[in-house]
């Protein structure tokens, strides 16, 4: 045997390593393929647990792998050294390896006499197409995103408004409201439920025309506040994604009409999916939508208006994961899970962005957001 296929890394954090082994383990391990079968070095902290719970062919020991590589790289060498060693073991001679893989790395295996080869693309081009027991998992983080949000509308509802504009909190003697409280309620809710959140965005006002602005400050009455949601399974590790903009109190005619210009365009993209179709003409659809109702795309003052970034992304193990659905070359098929979240942004008033998750199917697309998209609460 001369070829292998090689990660290092840690499956807490990179996903191709907790998609091969589907189980969490905080420190690096090395994986190696060798003719088809996956084989994994552990450290003897973890190797039993792997043995009996993860997905690979043959669990190892690396304690000797790590012996031999000391003697002969030194201990800087580290978990390099000691894949090096059990590659030469094999008779490798060369490694694929992902396109992040650590530079210092190469250099330990290219001392060994093993080429290293990167990998043109995903290392794992088949997590694209999730399998029926992902899309359960995406579908159950869904759920709870849902019922995350559903938590914060009837949190805004229950919220008076100041004399000021502001907010009042309902359970603190009219405190006035921040964006942190919201994100508090959000966050609570999903991690007593076992979902770990993730930078939820609640943007009020112009602070919504930046379209990843986490938020802060005093939420205001009759102003768009963008709401995104996107927790992690911890059983799991399967993402949740979901965004809805509202108004406490009433929406002024331009956050109004942007509002009925993405709900549209949103239709219509949710429409224009499926298998085989490509991403590009999902995009401009729903670009072409956008622009029926009046909004254009460009630049004021220095900063962009208007619809200014992807339609969606494929969701599963990472929250932005392949495919993209913008002006790409990427094609749709079966079994991929993305979404789609047109956005309108204006600087003089904030923004608006509502966002679905959905399997793409033979025939369009299935829906795994069960949410209004209603943008006014009383």
């Amino acid at each position: 045997m001369t070829q292998a296929r090689l990660m290092i890394g840690d499956s807490e954090h990179d996903a191709d390593m907790l998609y091969l082994s589907g189980i969490f383990v905080p420190d690096p391990w090395i994986a190696v393929e060798l003719g088809g079968r996956w084989h994994g070095l552990f450290s003897a902290l973890e190797v039993d647990r792997a043995r009996r719970t993860s997905r690979l062919d043959v669990v190892e020991l690396d304690t000797e792998w790590r012996r031999q590589a000391r003697e002969r790289f030194g201990a800087a060498a580290g978990l390099a050294g000691a894949a090096a060693c059990y590659l030469e073991a094999h008779g490798v001679t060369c490694a694929e390896v992902p396109a992040q893989f650590p530079f210092g790395c190469v250099g330990v295996l290219q001392r060994a006499g093993i080429a290293v080869r990167a990998c043109s693309g995903p290392f794992f081009p088949q997590r694209a197409r999730k399998r029926p027991e992902e899309i359960r998992e995406l579908a159950r983080a869904e759920r709870l995103t849902a019922r995350a949000m559903g938590r914060a509308i009837d949190f805004l509802g229950a919220c008076s408004i100041g004399d000021d504009g502001v907010l009042r909190h309902p359970d603190r003697g009219r405190a006035r409201l921040r964006a942190a409280d919201l994100r508090g309620v959000i966050e609570q809710w999903l991690i007593a439920r076992g979902a770990v959140p993730s930078h939820t965005i609640v943007a009020c006002g112009r602070q919504g025309a930046d379209p990843h602005n986490e938020g802060r400050g005093l939420l205001y009455a009759h102003r768009p506040i963008i709401i995104d949601i996107f927790p992690r399974l911890t059983a799991s590790g399967y993402w949740g994604d979901m965004t809805r903009t509202v108004v406490k109190g009433r929406a002024e005619p331009l956050v109004a009409a942007m509002h009925r210009a993405v709900a549209a365009a949103q239709r219509a993209g949710l429409e224009a999916i499926g298998d085989g179709v490509a991403a590009r003409t999902v995009h401009r659809r729903v670009q072409a939508v956008l622009e029926q109702h009046g909004f254009t795309t460009g630049v004021r003052r220095g900063r962009r208006f208007g619809f200014f970034h992807g339609t969606g992304h494929g969701v599963g193990l990472e929250v932005h994961e392949a495919p993209r659905i913008s002006d790409c070359d990427d094609l749709l098929c079966s079994g991929q899970v993305v979404t789609v979240e047109p956005g309108l942004y204006d600087p003089r008033v904030g923004g608006v962005r509502i966002e679905d998750l959905v399997v793409v199917t033979e025939t369009g697309c299935r829906n795994l957001t069960r949410f209004p998209r209603r943008l006014e609460i009383a």
